[in-house]
C-alpha cells in the first residue's frame, strides 16, 4: 500500500501530467486522479509559448516537442476582407529566449509525453507515481494532517489521502468548490466554434496561425499536426449562444460557414466539430491551507492568443518549485501564498487583460476604431524598438518574469 504522505493530483490533462512529472522528478510521490478512462483527443487547446517552451527544456521534454509539433516562426494578423495587416516575425525574440518562436502541438499530444515518460522513469517507485483513470474526484475534504479525496471509480467509492491535493481538474473544479474562494467574472454573449479539416490553406498565404478580424465574424485560423501528424487546420468562428450544438454541427450550416471564410470547389472534410462556451474568471485565491489550484480550475479565458494552457503549465512549474522547498528543505508553506501571489497577479493583470484585449481588436465593429487598431499593428511591426516590447507581451515572456519579480 502506497504511503499517504503525498500529493493528490486531481485531473489528468496538460496541466495536472506536468505536476506530475515534474514531481516524479523531484522525487516526490503523488497519485494522479482523473475521472475519464483515457486521455481526451478532442480539439483544445495547442500553441505552446516561449517561456514554456523554457520550461520544459528545464525537465528535458521541449526536445520532442520541437519534434513533434510545428513550429511557428510568424503570425498573421488579418482583415477577413482586405487581407493581411502584419506578419509578424517572432525571430525578432532572439535576444531574449532560446526558443523564438510558437510551436503548435495538441495538448492531448503534451499529455501522451508526459504519461509516457512517466511510465518509464528508472529508480522511482511504482507506487509513489500513480496515474488512475476512471477515478473522479467528486468531494475534498481537508484537516490539519492532510486532505482526503472522495473518488468514484470502477471498484465504487474510495478514499485517498495526501498530505496536499493540487486541483487542476478544469474550470468546474471540485477542489476549486471545496476551497474557500470566489471565482469571478464573466460568460461571453456567444460560444466558439472550431471546425477541422486537413484543406490546406498554406498557398494561398496563410501562416500556421493566423487571426482576422471581421466586425460580423470574424475567425482564427491554426494549423496542429492532427491525429495522423500529416497536419490539420482548425477555423474557429464565434457562435450565438442561441443557436443549439445540432445547428450548428448541421453539415450545411458548416459548410456555408467555412466556405464564406475561403469559397473552393466542392465540399470540405470536416473532421472534427467542437463548440464550447468561453469565459473570462479567476480564483480569489489560489490556495486554501492544503489545497491549490493550478490551470483552468484557477483562472478560464478565451483563447485567441493561445494563453491559457501555458498560464496553466507556468502555474505548475512554480508551484512544483515551492513543493520542493517545503517537501525536502522544511521551507515554510506561506511559499504557496507566493505561489498565489506570484500567479494569481500575472493571472489578473496579463492573462485575462490580454485575452479580452484580443478579441474586443478581432471583433472591433466601429470602422474608425478598426483601422485605427490596424493602422497601430502596421506601425509595430515596422518599427524593432515598438516591436520588441509588443511581442515580449504576446509571446508571454513580459508576464512571465512580471511573476518571478513578486515577493
Amino acid at each position: 500500500m502506497a504511503s499517504e504522505d503525498r500529493i493528490l493530483i486531481a485531473g489528468g490533462g496538460p496541466i495536472g501530467f506536468t505536476l506530475a512529472y515534474n514531481l516524479a522528478l523531484r522525487g516526490i510521490p503523488f497519485v494522479l486522479l482523473e475521472g475519464g478512462d483515457k486521455i481526451f483527443d478532442d480539439p483544445r487547446a495547442g500553441t505552446i509559448h516561449p517561456p514554456t517552451l523554457e520550461l520544459f527544456d528545464s525537465i528535458g521534454v521541449t526536445q520532442t516537442i520541437l519534434k513533434r509539433g510545428y513550429i511557428v516562426n510568424n503570425y498573421q494578423y488579418r482583415d477577413r476582407k482586405t487581407g493581411v495587416v502584419a506578419d509578424f516575425d517572432l525571430g525578432i525574440l532572439a535576444s531574449e529566449t532560446p526558443f523564438p518562436h510558437r510551436v503548435m502541438l495538441e495538448q492531448h499530444k503534451i499529455c501522451y509525453i508526459l504519461r509516457d515518460l512517466l511510465a518509464a522513469m528508472d529508480g522511482v517507485a511504482a507506487e509513489d507515481r500513480q496515474v488512475l483513470m476512471e477515478h473522479r474526484v467528486s468531494a475534498v475534504k481537508q484537516d490539519a494532517s492532510g486532505v482526503t479525496a472522495f473518488v468514484e471509480s470502477p471498484e465504487g467509492k474510495k478514499e485517498f489521502r495526501g498530505r496536499y491535493m493540487i486541483g487542476c481538474d478544469g474550470g468546474r473544479s471540485q477542489v476549486r468548490k471545496s476551497m474557500n474562494v470566489d471565482f469571478d467574472g464573466f460568460t461571453h454573449n456567444e460560444r466558439f466554434l472550431v471546425l477541422s479539416t486537413k484543406y490546406d490553406f498554406a498557398p494561398f498565404g496563410y501562416a500556421l496561425t493566423n487571426y482576422i478580424a471581421d466586425p460580423e465574424e470574424w475567425c482564427a485560423l491554426f494549423k496542429v499536426p492532427g491525429l495522423d501528424e500529416t497536419g490539420m487546420w482548425r477555423v474557429v468562428f464565434p457562435t450565438d449562444t442561441s443557436i443549439s450544438e445540432a445547428e450548428a454541427y448541421d453539415e450545411a450550416t458548416v459548410q456555408r460557414r467555412i466556405q464564406g471564410f475561403h469559397a473552393k470547389e466542392g465540399t470540405y472534410d470536416v473532421y472534427h466539430r467542437n463548440i464550447y462556451d468561453v469565459h473570462q474568471r479567476v480564483a480569489s485565491c489560489y490556495r486554501d491551507g492544503r489545497l491549490l489550484i493550478a490551470g483552468d480550475a484557477a483562472h478560464i479565458n478565451n483563447p485567441l492568443g493561445g494563453m491559457g494552457m501555458n498560464f496553466g503549465f507556468h502555474d505548475a512549474f512554480n508551484l512544483v518549485d515551492k513543493m520542493a522547498m517545503v517537501w525536502f528543505d522544511g521551507a515554510s508553506e506561506d511559499l504557496f501564498d507566493l505561489y498565489d501571489r506570484q500567479r494569481r497577479t500575472v493571472a489578473q493583470e496579463y492573462l485575462q487583460r490580454q485575452t479580452i484585449e484580443n478579441k474586443k481588436n478581432i471583433e472591433q465593429t466601429d470602422p474608425a476604431e478598426r483601422e485605427k487598431f490596424h493602422a497601430e499593428l502596421r506601425a509595430i511591426n515596422a518599427d524593432k524598438n515598438k516591436l520588441l516590447p509588443y511581442l515580449m507581451r504576446v509571446a508571454m515572456i513580459e508576464g512571465y518574469r512580471r511573476s518571478l519579480s513578486i515577493a
